[in-house]
């Protein structure tokens, strides 16, 4: 049985594909979308947001040690960045890769359930987006993958909903909630390379464990491709049209904020928690 074709009558959802920028402001405007939607309607049609990283960047989850990742100053002669994300789990290399967000609503008639629903949900839209090219992924992860132990690198587990092309790891993910809206944004690597992997996170990643879209497809696949193959996944997932759109002007300002006080801010980086300096002179932060 298929699905239905996106309904008309629905309202569409926002898509936003930005071009690459570094990961202070990308982090940023994933935030400010959260805020907007946890303030706002309660059943605002979500945001899809794809973007790249320019420079690349290492980044942590919301609760990780620093110290899980390799020292700033090399990474900085290395032109990377160092950041730390308002989601969970472990250290990722964004380099060669695409990114997505997706920021919704809790409660409505597409994301109706908690966490682990949204994950699932998420999941299917995505297989269903590669399977446009080409490519066999599976959103259920193996029991062995699961009773893994649980490294610093992101890419060497594989969660229950994370995505798998031939048993390795593909697509990561992490989530954060706040009040009635939740942001999942994950990283889907064009290219992984493992010693430049074990080399920016300052831990061996097992190269058994993970896979690349150019492994997985079996040729190169580009941004412009992939985009256009997620799109078409996540709207005959949910059944909604992606419309093209930009940020409203009272996120941007609000992304300006975020990264300035908060995702440029040492405290934050390196300690997950906002300094005295930031409390003192920089706009009210939630988290």
């Amino acid at each position: 049985m298929t699905d239905p074709p996106p309904d008309p009558s629905r309202a569409p959802w926002r898509l936003l594909v930005d071009p690459p920028r570094d990961g202070a402001w990308n982090l940023a405007v994933d935030e400010a979308l959260l805020e907007s939607y946890g303030a706002g309607a309660p059943h605002r049609p979500p945001t899809l947001r794809l973007y790249g990283w320019s420079p690349a960047a290492v980044s942590l989850g919301r609760s990780q040690p620093a110290s899980d990742a390799h020292d700033p100053t090399v990474l900085e002669r290395w032109g990377m960045d160092l950041v730390r994300r308002p989601t969970g789990g472990a250290a990722v290399l964004h380099e060669h890769e695409r990114t997505y967000a997706l920021v919704g609503s809790v409660g409505g008639r597409d994301f109706p359930g908690g966490a682990v629903d949204t994950y699932r949900r998420v999941a299917r839209a995505i297989v269903l987006g590669l399977a446009r090219l080409g490519i066999e992924a599976a959103a259920e992860a193996p029991v062995r993958e699961r009773a893994a132990a649980r490294g610093p690198v992101c890419f060497d587990r594989l969660g229950p909903h994370e995505i798998a092309a031939a048993g390795r790891k593909l697509v990561g993910a992490a989530q954060a909630r706040r009040r009635r809206a939740f942001l999942q944004h994950g990283s889907i690597p064009f290219r992984l390379d493992a010693a430049r992997l074990s080399a920016a996170l300052g831990a061996d990643a097992d190269p058994e464990r993970f896979t690349d879209l150019a492994s997985a497809a079996a040729r190169p696949v580009d941004a412009e491709a992939l985009d256009a193959a997620l799109v078409a996944g996540f709207e005959e997932a949910f059944g909604s049209t992606l419309r093209p759109g930009e940020l409203e002007r009272e996120e941007s300002l609000r992304a300006a904020e975020l990264r300035c006080w908060k995702y440029d801010s040492k405290a934050w980086t390196m300690t997950g928690r906002i300094g005295e300096r930031e409390r003192r002179w920089g706009p009210a932060l939630s988290g």
